[in-house]
């Protein structure tokens, strides 16, 4: 899978890193039939995959990564920031 970390991702992804925090992509339910991935910060599980990244270890379970070619991990929004994930399917 190909994970692209845009300069403003990798700059909280390594405060991420700093504390010892575990960088996990998820996808969750939203609405009735469809999901989002976004950026969690929970342990790794003997199903996941890891992703060397720039230096960074991105988590991914088996199931989200079900359908996908990779994804694009921004960070930024108007009122509240958090990161931006992008998936591209295949």
């Amino acid at each position: 899978m190909n994970i692209e970390i845009t300069d403003r991702a990798k700059e909280m992804l390594l405060l991420m890193k700093e504390k010892n925090m575990p960088i996990t992509l998820m996808k969750y339910p939203v609405g009735w039939a469809g999901f989002k991935y976004k950026i969690v910060s929970v342990k790794q599980t003997e199903d996941d995959n890891i992703y060397n990244v720039d230096g960074l270890d991105i988590i991914v379970s088996k199931d989200s990564e079900i359908g996908l070619k990779g994804v694009r991990i921004d960070y930024g929004g108007l009122l509240f920031k958090d990161f931006i994930v992008s998936p591209i399917f295949l």
